[in-house]
């Protein structure tokens, strides 16, 4: 078995199990969030700019709270139903890709010519 699994499995487990500190799940969540953030910006090394903070805070909560619920579309009980994402960053796709591709939305000066 290769570090990788072995650290996988290791942070798997203190996720789950319910003795783990809040700080130490938190520090997982948002590890992995960055890695996989990073990949999806096409970054060569986890150092997420800036301006991709509150991506990385909304996703750590989301996950965070689909802990142990992992790979489910709902969880309900007594009354109360999740609905969970299939894919956390979905919703910061339009964001993602115009960083990728260096487009930029808003306000942009130019000129424009009729002929």
């Amino acid at each position: 078995m290769s570090e990788t699994s072995v650290d996988t499995a290791s942070n798997y487990e203190k996720l789950l199990d319910p003795k783990s500190s809040v700080k130490d799940k938190l520090e997982i969540i948002d590890k992995n969030v960055k890695a996989r953030l990073s990949v999806l910006l096409g970054l060569k090394n986890t150092n997420i700019p800036d301006q991709f903070d509150y991506i990385v805070d909304e996703v750590v909560a989301a996950r965070f709270s689909r802990i142990g619920n992992e790979g489910m579309k709902s969880s309900g009980q007594d009354g109360l139903t999740l609905v969970f994402q299939e894919d956390d960053f979905s919703k910061f796709k339009n964001e993602i890709d115009e960083y990728r591709t260096g487009n930029v939305t808003g306000r942009q000066r130019g000129r424009v010519m009729f002929l």
